[in-house]
């Protein structure tokens, strides 16, 4: 039976005079202060305000719109896309995770044969191998943190994909209805127009107008009737978008919308609260500082590899030997290593993440930038529509009130034509701005609770892991 062989690697003293440096080169991280204002400039003191609900869009109170978005939340492919890379994060947590424990390898075989000339012997043999890679500065913990990081990442770039995929269901929505409103109009108006033409061949049978006045009317009902078709098309292009965001074949959800409704308009006012609230809610602003954590611990990864390795590693090998018997054969070795010139290879690396690490804090000072932009921005639009609206409505009700006159009036033989076409093209394009008002004060809702909400609530948000604060 051969001796037992003890192999202990000269590098130890190097592993020992590692331990009595620092013990890791962690990078002490702290979420970057908010330098938010006081209050937004746009917001204005309003009673019945309140705050921006999770679910915004049931303000509309519109069952159609409730159904695309919980559709487009399921179904919708982006939004898909983004779990998954949950998925991704959460094995990569696992992987760096598996940096921080020996890695342990069994085995075992049988061996038959005659390799001396001596007669032939039978072997039979298990393995057991261990290796650990010690953690001394700090890289593996330092790459599992950048690893958590960016699964929170993760968590909360799928609630900026919901928000946008919500944003772009509720938009399209409004567009839609806006675009069949405007057909409604549009057809209005012809029926209009062609009893306009109808008194004025009259009038012109009894010889009281011109051959003129008929082509003019009937000039401004083939105007009415020009702006059909693109109407039609834009509310076929809304359809197939919203077939898209939400999964669905085209032939399921066009009968469904092809019937009209009324165009969205919230019922309520909102008030997004304090900018340090909204900032720390958005879920971009909250990627952006995940971000940054994520880059500030690839510096400590970086700085780790400026300093020595060790790796304790062994094997036990039990052996049995016919005619001979059992044969224990083991090895421990303890391994320490120093690159002592790389050309500058990991100096380069450390700079390349400390820029890095810089680029993350000002895309973090950018989001910040860019959230109370847009919440500003919404806030003065939305403010504003209420007397919009209303401005619109009045010159709705005194252009219809125009056009009635004028039209008895000419009935009756006093008044020219030519202010009848004006009254009709005025009224069309009184309602048709009243239509765009409404329109956009929808979309400036929507857009308001988009800017404000911090968050979508999800069936499975209670199990999930949460971000790091």
């Amino acid at each position: 039976m051969k001796p037992i062989l003890r192999t202990v690697h000269s590098t130890i003293p190097l592993a020992v005079f590692a331990l009595t440096l620092t013990s890791c080169v962690d990078i002490a991280y702290e979420p970057p202060k908010l330098d938010a204002p006081t209050r937004f400039v746009a917001a204005t003191k309003n009673e019945n305000a309140a705050p921006v609900p999770t679910e915004w869009w049931r303000a509309f109170k519109d069952p159609r719109l409730d159904q695309l978005m919980q559709v487009g939340l399921a179904q919708n492919l982006d939004v898909r896309q983004a779990v998954e890379r949950i998925e991704e994060a959460q094995a990569n947590v696992g992987v760096a995770s598996a940096g921080l424990f020996p890695t342990i390898t069994a085995g075992g075989g049988l061996r038959r044969g005659d390799t001396d000339g001596d007669g032939t012997y039978s072997k039979g043999y298990s393995t057991l191998t261990a290796s650990w890679m010690v953690d001394l500065f700090g890289k593996q913990r330092a790459s599992k943190r950048a690893a958590e990081a960016k699964l929170d990442a993760a968590y909360l770039t799928a609630d900026v994909a919901r928000l946008t995929i919500l944003s772009a269901i509720a938009s399209i929505y409004i567009d839609l209805r806006y675009y069949q409103a405007s057909i409604a109009l549009t057809k209005r108006s012809i029926e209009g127009r062609k009893k306009s033409l109808e008194l004025t061949q009259i009038r012109k049978t009894a010889g009281d107008a011109t051959q003129l006045e008929v082509v003019q009317s009937e000039q401004l009902v083939a105007k009415a009737e020009a702006g059909l078709p693109e109407l039609e098309v834009n509310f076929e292009s809304a359809v197939d978008r919203l077939a898209t965001l939400t999964g669905q074949p085209v032939a399921m959800i066009r009968p469904k919308l092809q019937s009209g409704a009324p165009q969205p308009a919230a019922r309520f006012r909102v008030s997004v609260g304090l900018p340090a609230e909204v900032l720390r809610n958005r879920p971009d602003v909250r990627v952006a500082e995940r971000n940054l954590a994520a880059a500030a611990q690839s510096v400590g990864i970086a700085k780790a590899s400026l300093y020595p390795t060790l790796e304790l590693s062994g094997y036990l090998r039990p052996t049995y030997v016919v005619d001979v018997g059992h044969v224990q054969i083991w090895n421990a070795a303890a391994e320490a290593a120093l690159t002592v010139f790389d050309g500058g290879k990991r100096q380069a690396n450390l700079s390349a993440a400390q820029s890095q690490m810089k680029q993350a804090r000002l895309a973090w000072e950018s989001a910040v930038l860019d959230a109370v932009e847009e919440v500003e921005k919404a806030l003065a639009a939305y403010n504003r529509d209420d007397r919009n609206i209303a401005a619109q409505q009045k010159l709705v009700s005194t252009s219809r009130q125009v056009l009635e006159l004028g039209r008895d009036s000419y009935g009756l033989g006093a008044g020219t034509f030519i202010n009848i076409l004006d009254a009709e093209r005025n009224y069309l394009e009184a309602q048709q701005s009243l239509a765009q008002a409404i329109r956009q004060q929808a979309s400036n809702y929507v857009t308001l609770c988009v800017a404000a909400a911090g968050d979508v609530e999800q069936p499975d948000k209670n199990s999930r892991q949460k971000p790091s604060s």
